[in-house]
Protein backbone atom coordinates (compact mmCIF):
# COMPACT_ATOMS: atom_id res chain seq x y z
CA UNK A 1 0.00 0.00 0.00
CA UNK A 2 1.21 3.82 -0.62
CA UNK A 3 2.63 5.92 1.64
CA UNK A 4 0.67 8.64 0.81
CA UNK A 5 -3.65 8.56 2.04
CA UNK A 6 -3.93 11.44 -0.72
CA UNK A 7 -2.67 9.59 -3.77
CA UNK A 8 -4.17 6.23 -2.60
CA UNK A 9 -7.47 7.87 -2.54
CA UNK A 10 -7.65 10.60 -5.11
CA UNK A 11 -4.87 9.44 -7.15
CA UNK A 12 -7.66 7.25 -9.02
CA UNK A 13 -9.68 10.24 -10.15
CA UNK A 14 -8.96 9.59 -14.43
CA UNK A 15 -10.66 6.12 -13.05
CA UNK A 16 -14.06 7.32 -11.10
CA UNK A 17 -14.25 9.92 -14.65
CA UNK A 18 -13.68 6.86 -17.24
CA UNK A 19 -16.41 4.70 -15.14
CA UNK A 20 -18.80 7.78 -14.71
CA UNK A 21 -18.28 7.82 -19.05
CA UNK A 22 -19.09 4.67 -19.13
CA UNK A 23 -15.71 3.97 -20.89
CA UNK A 24 -14.10 1.88 -18.00
CA UNK A 25 -14.26 -1.81 -16.72
CA UNK A 26 -15.57 -2.44 -13.54
CA UNK A 27 -14.53 -4.84 -11.00
CA UNK A 28 -17.13 -3.45 -8.34
CA UNK A 29 -19.68 -6.20 -8.40
CA UNK A 30 -16.72 -9.07 -8.11
CA UNK A 31 -15.00 -7.24 -5.21
CA UNK A 32 -18.61 -6.81 -3.42
CA UNK A 33 -18.58 -10.71 -3.66
CA UNK A 34 -14.97 -10.59 -2.62
CA UNK A 35 -15.66 -8.36 0.18
CA UNK A 36 -18.23 -10.46 1.62
CA UNK A 37 -15.96 -13.41 1.41
CA UNK A 38 -13.48 -11.76 3.16
CA UNK A 39 -15.44 -10.33 6.27
CA UNK A 40 -18.17 -7.57 5.39
CA UNK A 41 -21.92 -8.10 5.04
CA UNK A 42 -23.69 -9.68 2.96
CA UNK A 43 -24.57 -6.71 0.92
CA UNK A 44 -21.39 -4.11 0.36
CA UNK A 45 -22.34 -1.35 -0.42
CA UNK A 46 -21.53 -0.10 -3.40
CA UNK A 47 -19.92 2.92 -2.84
CA UNK A 48 -17.13 1.52 -0.55
CA UNK A 49 -16.74 -1.33 -3.15
CA UNK A 50 -16.13 1.32 -6.17
CA UNK A 51 -13.68 2.96 -3.59
CA UNK A 52 -11.17 -0.12 -3.23
CA UNK A 53 -11.36 -1.23 -6.69
CA UNK A 54 -9.94 2.75 -7.27
CA UNK A 55 -7.65 2.04 -4.64
CA UNK A 56 -6.41 -1.23 -6.04
CA UNK A 57 -6.54 -0.32 -9.58
CA UNK A 58 -4.01 2.57 -8.47
CA UNK A 59 -1.34 0.59 -6.69
CA UNK A 60 -1.36 -2.03 -9.44
CA UNK A 61 -0.88 0.69 -11.94
CA UNK A 62 2.15 2.08 -9.99
CA UNK A 63 3.31 -1.18 -9.27
CA UNK A 64 3.31 -1.97 -12.75
CA UNK A 65 5.14 1.31 -13.87
CA UNK A 66 7.76 0.56 -11.36
CA UNK A 67 8.03 -3.13 -12.61
CA UNK A 68 8.50 -1.75 -16.46
CA UNK A 69 11.66 0.56 -15.27
CA UNK A 70 13.44 -2.34 -14.04
CA UNK A 71 12.69 -4.35 -17.00
CA UNK A 72 13.94 -1.51 -19.23
CA UNK A 73 16.89 -1.58 -17.09
CA UNK A 74 17.39 -5.02 -17.43
CA UNK A 75 17.15 -4.84 -21.45
CA UNK A 76 14.14 -7.37 -21.13
CA UNK A 77 11.14 -6.93 -23.67
CA UNK A 78 8.51 -7.64 -21.26
CA UNK A 79 7.77 -7.55 -17.30
CA UNK A 80 8.44 -10.71 -15.95
CA UNK A 81 8.00 -12.39 -12.15
CA UNK A 82 11.49 -10.94 -11.56
CA UNK A 83 10.56 -7.20 -11.76
CA UNK A 84 8.15 -7.96 -9.29
CA UNK A 85 10.02 -9.76 -6.90
CA UNK A 86 12.75 -7.21 -7.09
CA UNK A 87 10.10 -4.37 -6.07
CA UNK A 88 8.78 -6.82 -2.89
CA UNK A 89 11.95 -8.07 -1.52
CA UNK A 90 12.03 -5.86 1.28
CA UNK A 91 9.07 -7.18 2.35
CA UNK A 92 9.60 -10.57 3.69
CA UNK A 93 6.32 -12.09 4.78
CA UNK A 94 4.84 -10.87 1.14
CA UNK A 95 7.41 -12.71 -0.45
CA UNK A 96 6.92 -15.33 1.77
CA UNK A 97 3.10 -15.65 0.87
CA UNK A 98 3.63 -15.52 -2.71
CA UNK A 99 6.30 -18.15 -2.75
CA UNK A 100 3.35 -20.10 -0.79
CA UNK A 101 0.52 -18.69 -3.92
CA UNK A 102 3.08 -19.75 -6.57
CA UNK A 103 3.47 -23.38 -4.96
CA UNK A 104 -0.17 -23.68 -5.04
CA UNK A 105 -0.67 -22.96 -8.91
CA UNK A 106 2.07 -25.65 -9.51
CA UNK A 107 -0.39 -27.58 -7.39
CA UNK A 108 -2.91 -26.83 -9.44
CA UNK A 109 -1.57 -27.17 -13.12
CA UNK A 110 -0.30 -31.08 -11.67
CA UNK A 111 -3.67 -31.42 -11.06
CA UNK A 112 -5.05 -30.22 -14.04
CA UNK A 113 -2.56 -32.06 -15.69
CA UNK A 114 -3.00 -35.24 -14.39
CA UNK A 115 -7.02 -35.14 -15.28
CA UNK A 116 -5.88 -34.53 -19.02
CA UNK A 117 -2.95 -36.60 -19.21
CA UNK A 118 -4.38 -40.25 -17.68
CA UNK A 119 -1.50 -42.53 -19.61
CA UNK A 120 1.09 -40.16 -17.76
CA UNK A 121 3.25 -42.67 -15.32
CA UNK A 122 2.99 -41.64 -11.72
CA UNK A 123 6.69 -40.32 -11.92
CA UNK A 124 5.91 -38.25 -14.89
CA UNK A 125 2.69 -36.57 -13.41
CA UNK A 126 4.56 -35.33 -10.41
CA UNK A 127 7.92 -34.81 -11.57
CA UNK A 128 9.59 -31.44 -10.89
CA UNK A 129 9.42 -30.00 -14.37
CA UNK A 130 6.48 -29.13 -13.06
CA UNK A 131 7.17 -26.62 -10.65
CA UNK A 132 8.03 -24.00 -13.19
CA UNK A 133 6.36 -20.97 -11.01
CA UNK A 134 8.18 -22.08 -7.74
CA UNK A 135 11.22 -22.86 -9.02
CA UNK A 136 11.28 -19.42 -10.86
CA UNK A 137 11.05 -17.62 -7.76
CA UNK A 138 13.49 -20.17 -6.17
CA UNK A 139 15.72 -18.99 -8.91
CA UNK A 140 15.52 -15.29 -8.52
CA UNK A 141 15.39 -15.02 -4.74
CA UNK A 142 18.50 -17.24 -4.73
CA UNK A 143 20.70 -15.31 -7.16
CA UNK A 144 19.58 -11.95 -4.37
CA UNK A 145 20.05 -13.52 -1.51
CA UNK A 146 23.27 -12.35 -0.02
CA UNK A 147 22.00 -12.72 3.84
CA UNK A 148 20.15 -15.97 3.55
CA UNK A 149 16.95 -14.25 4.46
CA UNK A 150 15.13 -15.63 0.99
CA UNK A 151 16.67 -19.34 1.61
CA UNK A 152 14.87 -19.30 4.99
CA UNK A 153 12.16 -18.27 4.15
CA UNK A 154 11.89 -21.14 1.66
CA UNK A 155 12.25 -23.39 4.20
CA UNK A 156 9.95 -21.94 7.14
CA UNK A 157 6.36 -23.57 7.69
CA UNK A 158 5.19 -21.62 10.08
CA UNK A 159 1.94 -20.52 10.53
CA UNK A 160 0.82 -17.10 8.94
CA UNK A 161 -1.29 -14.98 11.58
CA UNK A 162 -2.44 -12.63 8.98
CA UNK A 163 -4.07 -16.10 6.88
CA UNK A 164 -5.31 -17.56 10.39
CA UNK A 165 -6.85 -14.70 11.58
CA UNK A 166 -8.66 -14.55 8.71
CA UNK A 167 -9.72 -18.01 8.73
CA UNK A 168 -11.28 -17.73 12.66
CA UNK A 169 -13.00 -14.36 11.15
CA UNK A 170 -14.65 -16.32 8.49
CA UNK A 171 -15.61 -19.21 10.73
CA UNK A 172 -17.34 -17.38 13.14
CA UNK A 173 -19.03 -15.19 10.05
CA UNK A 174 -20.18 -18.55 8.96
CA UNK A 175 -21.36 -19.87 12.07
CA UNK A 176 -25.06 -18.48 12.03
CA UNK A 177 -25.78 -18.68 8.24
CA UNK A 178 -28.56 -20.40 6.59
CA UNK A 179 -27.81 -22.86 3.43
CA UNK A 180 -28.70 -20.20 1.12
CA UNK A 181 -26.07 -17.82 2.69
CA UNK A 182 -23.87 -20.05 3.09
CA UNK A 183 -24.08 -21.24 -0.48
CA UNK A 184 -23.38 -17.66 -1.90
CA UNK A 185 -20.81 -17.07 0.67
CA UNK A 186 -18.61 -20.47 -0.70
CA UNK A 187 -19.63 -19.43 -4.02
CA UNK A 188 -17.71 -15.89 -3.07
CA UNK A 189 -14.37 -17.23 -2.18
CA UNK A 190 -13.96 -18.71 -5.07
CA UNK A 191 -13.85 -15.47 -6.91
CA UNK A 192 -10.03 -13.91 -7.75
CA UNK A 193 -8.91 -11.86 -10.03
CA UNK A 194 -7.09 -14.51 -11.87
CA UNK A 195 -10.45 -16.03 -13.00
CA UNK A 196 -11.10 -12.96 -15.24
CA UNK A 197 -7.39 -13.12 -16.83
CA UNK A 198 -8.86 -11.03 -19.65
CA UNK A 199 -10.57 -8.99 -18.35
CA UNK A 200 -8.13 -8.43 -15.31
CA UNK A 201 -5.84 -7.34 -17.88
CA UNK A 202 -8.41 -4.70 -19.81
CA UNK A 203 -8.41 -3.43 -16.45
CA UNK A 204 -5.16 -2.34 -15.95
CA UNK A 205 -5.00 -1.10 -19.81
CA UNK A 206 -1.90 -3.42 -20.29
CA UNK A 207 -2.36 -3.16 -24.64
CA UNK A 208 -1.21 0.63 -23.64
CA UNK A 209 2.03 -0.33 -22.27
CA UNK A 210 5.01 -0.24 -24.16
CA UNK A 211 6.74 -2.66 -21.96
CA UNK A 212 3.86 -5.66 -21.29
CA UNK A 213 3.71 -8.33 -18.50
CA UNK A 214 3.81 -11.44 -19.65
CA UNK A 215 1.51 -14.71 -18.20
CA UNK A 216 3.23 -15.48 -14.68
CA UNK A 217 3.80 -11.69 -14.04
CA UNK A 218 -0.41 -11.23 -14.49
CA UNK A 219 -0.59 -14.46 -12.36
CA UNK A 220 1.07 -12.16 -9.36
CA UNK A 221 -0.55 -9.30 -9.86
CA UNK A 222 -3.44 -10.76 -9.56
CA UNK A 223 -2.62 -12.01 -6.43
CA UNK A 224 -1.63 -8.83 -5.43
CA UNK A 225 -4.98 -7.35 -6.21
CA UNK A 226 -6.76 -9.80 -4.05
CA UNK A 227 -4.44 -9.31 -1.17
CA UNK A 228 -4.61 -5.87 -1.50
CA UNK A 229 -8.34 -5.97 -1.26
CA UNK A 230 -7.80 -8.25 1.26
CA UNK A 231 -5.66 -6.30 3.75
CA UNK A 232 -8.40 -3.46 3.04
CA UNK A 233 -10.91 -5.15 4.43
CA UNK A 234 -9.04 -6.43 7.49
CA UNK A 235 -8.01 -2.98 8.38
CA UNK A 236 -11.41 -1.67 7.71
CA UNK A 237 -12.81 -3.98 10.02
CA UNK A 238 -10.48 -2.77 12.79
CA UNK A 239 -11.29 0.92 12.17
CA UNK A 240 -15.03 -0.28 12.28
CA UNK A 241 -14.56 -1.88 15.50
CA UNK A 242 -12.65 0.74 17.19
CA UNK A 243 -15.14 3.21 15.79
CA UNK A 244 -17.92 1.06 17.97
CA UNK A 245 -19.15 3.18 20.95
CA UNK A 246 -17.99 1.07 24.13
CA UNK A 247 -19.60 1.40 27.59
CA UNK A 248 -17.23 2.51 29.79
CA UNK A 249 -14.69 3.48 27.86
CA UNK A 250 -13.91 7.01 27.92
CA UNK A 251 -12.31 7.43 24.59
CA UNK A 252 -14.91 6.08 22.33
CA UNK A 253 -16.16 9.32 21.74
CA UNK A 254 -12.67 10.25 20.29
CA UNK A 255 -12.36 9.39 16.21
CA UNK A 256 -10.04 11.26 13.43
CA UNK A 257 -11.18 13.98 11.56
CA UNK A 258 -10.48 12.29 8.53
CA UNK A 259 -13.24 10.17 9.94
CA UNK A 260 -16.05 12.71 10.48
CA UNK A 261 -15.01 14.51 7.18
CA UNK A 262 -15.86 11.77 5.25
CA UNK A 263 -18.64 9.48 6.59
CA UNK A 264 -21.58 10.47 5.12
CA UNK A 265 -25.22 8.94 4.90
CA UNK A 266 -25.02 6.14 3.05
CA UNK A 267 -28.81 6.17 1.44
CA UNK A 268 -27.38 6.98 -2.40
CA UNK A 269 -24.53 4.29 -2.25
CA UNK A 270 -28.30 1.59 -1.04
CA UNK A 271 -29.99 3.34 -4.20
CA UNK A 272 -27.19 2.85 -6.59
CA UNK A 273 -27.08 -1.11 -5.34
CA UNK A 274 -30.70 -1.23 -5.60
CA UNK A 275 -31.41 -2.57 -2.51
CA UNK A 276 -31.27 -1.27 1.52
CA UNK A 277 -28.50 -0.67 2.73
CA UNK A 278 -26.75 -3.08 5.60
CA UNK A 279 -25.90 -1.31 8.98
CA UNK A 280 -22.90 -3.38 9.35
CA UNK A 281 -21.46 -3.06 6.32
CA UNK A 282 -18.13 -1.63 6.02
CA UNK A 283 -18.35 2.07 4.88
CA UNK A 284 -16.40 4.33 2.57
CA UNK A 285 -15.33 6.51 5.64
CA UNK A 286 -13.82 3.42 6.97
CA UNK A 287 -11.88 2.48 4.20
CA UNK A 288 -10.64 5.98 4.37
CA UNK A 289 -9.83 5.91 7.83
CA UNK A 290 -7.59 3.09 7.41
CA UNK A 291 -6.11 4.31 4.44
CA UNK A 292 -5.15 7.66 6.80
CA UNK A 293 -3.75 5.04 9.54
CA UNK A 294 -1.67 2.85 7.51
CA UNK A 295 -0.04 6.45 6.09
CA UNK A 296 0.76 7.75 9.11
CA UNK A 297 4.79 7.60 9.73
CA UNK A 298 5.95 5.06 11.53
CA UNK A 299 6.68 5.40 15.18
CA UNK A 300 5.44 3.90 19.10
CA UNK A 301 2.17 5.66 18.16
CA UNK A 302 1.82 4.33 14.76
CA UNK A 303 -1.86 2.77 14.44
CA UNK A 304 -0.73 0.59 11.18
CA UNK A 305 2.83 -0.81 10.18
CA UNK A 306 3.81 1.08 7.16
CA UNK A 307 7.20 0.74 4.82
CA UNK A 308 8.50 4.29 3.12
CA UNK A 309 8.29 3.61 -0.62
CA UNK A 310 11.33 5.73 -2.10
CA UNK A 311 10.70 4.80 -5.80
CA UNK A 312 9.72 8.36 -6.90
CA UNK A 313 12.83 9.48 -5.04
CA UNK A 314 15.10 7.17 -6.80
CA UNK A 315 13.68 7.60 -10.23
CA UNK A 316 16.19 9.57 -11.74
CA UNK A 317 18.52 7.54 -10.67
CA UNK A 318 16.75 4.32 -12.51
CA UNK A 319 16.14 6.68 -15.99
CA UNK A 320 19.83 6.96 -15.88
CA UNK A 321 20.95 3.54 -15.68
CA UNK A 322 18.02 2.69 -18.24
CA UNK A 323 19.76 5.35 -20.92
CA UNK A 324 23.39 4.12 -20.01
CA UNK A 325 22.59 0.03 -19.78
CA UNK A 326 22.30 -0.18 -23.79
CA UNK A 327 25.66 1.21 -23.88
CA UNK A 328 27.28 -0.86 -21.41
CA UNK A 329 25.34 -3.97 -21.92
CA UNK A 330 25.14 -5.07 -18.27
CA UNK A 331 24.01 -8.69 -17.68
CA UNK A 332 20.95 -8.99 -15.33
CA UNK A 333 23.15 -9.64 -12.21
CA UNK A 334 24.91 -6.46 -12.08
CA UNK A 335 21.75 -4.75 -13.46
CA UNK A 336 19.89 -5.69 -10.11
CA UNK A 337 22.87 -5.41 -7.96
CA UNK A 338 23.16 -1.82 -9.15
CA UNK A 339 19.53 -1.30 -8.52
CA UNK A 340 19.58 -2.81 -4.59
CA UNK A 341 22.65 -0.32 -4.30
CA UNK A 342 20.38 2.77 -5.66
CA UNK A 343 17.01 1.63 -3.88
CA UNK A 344 18.21 0.02 -0.42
Amino acid sequence: MSTSASSLVSGSATLSAARASGKAISFIPELQSMMFALGDTRRPLHETAALVEDIVHTQLVNLLQQAAEVSLVRGARVISAEDILFLMRKDKKKVRRLLKYMQFRDYKSKILKTIDDDDLLDTDKFSSSNNKRQKLVQDFLSSIDQTGDFLALMDEDDLDDVKQERLERIERQTRMMEPAQYSEFCESRQLSFSKKASKFREWLDCSSMEVKPNVVSMEILSYLAYETVAQLVDLALLVKQDMTPKTGDPFSHAISATFIQYHNPTAESAAACGMEAESGAIQPAHIREAIRRYSHKTGPLSPFSVRNNRAVKKKKKVIFIILLNPILKWSNSNIFELLRAICG
